[in-house]
């Protein structure tokens, strides 16, 4: 038995003397924390009797009865990984790692989405930094801000400013609702929510704080979300928040326009962000792969890692018919009907990512909090 697998055992072993039965939420200690919509954006970790977190076991598990959001404080107990086909080799090879964290930073939280890779998955060495998503909610909604990107000088941090800029100019509050994910109030089971986002989009360079608020938003799109119980590509079930957001909308407010991308995401109360998607309408076409959406979506598949996708069907706003999810030549694909105009276009699953397998730590007693010393200081005014 390795020494992270003694610790689980005990933790284990302890949790079951205790007789706890049903799981219980805690609050994290000395964060404020909301166990809703705000659990839905950050990982679990699950709590020995005494609160201490249980290194290795993961909210899945039917053995973790109390359990809380994985926090800036804490040594990380687990990871989330691709779904990779079975008998895939990741030695020799690259692997990806997520964790979902509830981050404090000078009294103020937010939720990140780091994303960080590993050279060679059957080694033991540090990961290195890719990709830090900062997410968060207000009374209305809950959104993305922006994002870091690794790269030379600190790397690149990107977002959209939004009308809420005029609310609190210098502060981060310019970034909120810049990509919508749902309501703040948890979406009521198999009905759908929609609104319409407005930004003007910063995705290479961010401006100051101190910098005037545009004098538009030119950029208008259609958020789409709904929640329903889903069997991930893992084998495991869990109730998500599935946020389905097209890149425009029309006149209306009602249906996508012009718009031909629309990237999907799957939030869940155990690991927060759990599941990507990327789909493109039939008549896409991408320059830089020089690939029809059909030709994007053939590729994918030919890596077998994603499950039948969530389906979304019916009158999702009153202006938008969606079709059944439909499989044909290893491409799931989906009609989507304007209710004013009848105009039909067949939507595609171009690429997918379910990161909802889990590996152990690299340290017996739980892995530090992902390295920021690479990421460039622009990245912690989301925080301001």
């Amino acid at each position: 038995m390795t020494r992270i697998n003694q610790i689980q055992y005990l933790g284990l072993v302890a949790l079951l003397q205790a007789g706890i039965s049903s799981p219980v939420y805690a609050a994290p200690p000395g964060l404020a924390s909301k166990p809703d919509i705000e659990d839905y954006l950050a990982q679990d970790v699950c709590l020995d009797p005494r609160g201490k977190v249980i290194i290795g076991l993961v909210p899945t598990d039917a053995r973790c009865t109390s359990r809380r959001n994985l926090t800036s404080n804490d040594k990380i107990p687990y990871h989330l990984t691709k779904v990779l086909p079975e008998g895939t080799q990741i030695c020799g090879r690259r692997r990806l790692i997520r964790d979902n964290i509830l981050w404090s930073r000078g009294g103020t939280n937010r939720i990140v989405g780091a994303v960080q890779i590993e050279k060679d998955g059957c080694q033991t060495s540090a990961p290195i930094p890719a990709y830090y998503s900062v997410r968060w909610y207000d009374s209305d909604y809950a959104f993305i801000m922006g994002a870091w990107s690794r790269g030379k000088d600190g790397g690149i941090v990107g977002g959209g400013l939004t009308p809420q800029c005029a609310k609190a100019p210098s502060t981060s509050r310019r970034y909120f609702r810049n990509w919508l994910l749902s309501s703040s109030d948890i979406p009521a089971e198999g009905k759908y929510g929609f609104a319409i986002g407005q930004k003007k989009s910063s995705l290479t360079s961010l401006p100051a704080l101190n910098s005037a608020c545009p004098a538009e938003y030119p950029s208008r799109f259609l958020a789409v979300w709904t929640r329903g119980n889903f069997k991930f590509t893992s084998g495991k079930t869990m109730n998500a928040i599935v946020s389905h957001p097209y890149s425009q909308v029309d006149g209306s407010g009602l249906s996508y326009g012009r718009g031909k991308q629309m990237e999907r995401t799957y939030w869940t109360r155990e690991f927060g962000q759990s599941r990507w998607e990327s789909w493109k309408r039939e008549d896409y076409f991408g320059r830089k792969a020089n690939k029809s959406a059909q030709e994007l979506a053939e590729s994918f598949n030919e890596t077998g890692i994603c499950s039948k996708p969530f389906e979304l069907r019916g009158n999702v706003t009153k202006g938008l018919k969606l079709g059944p999810i439909e499989f044909n030549g290893g491409v799931y694909s989906q009609l989507a009907t304007d209710l004013t105009t009848g105009e039909s276009h067949r939507w595609i699953m171009a690429a997918c990512q379910d990161m909802t397998a889990t590996i152990d730590p690299i340290n017996p007693g739980g892995d530090p909090m992902p390295d920021t010393q690479p990421v460039t200081p622009r990245f912690w005014e989301f925080w301001r």
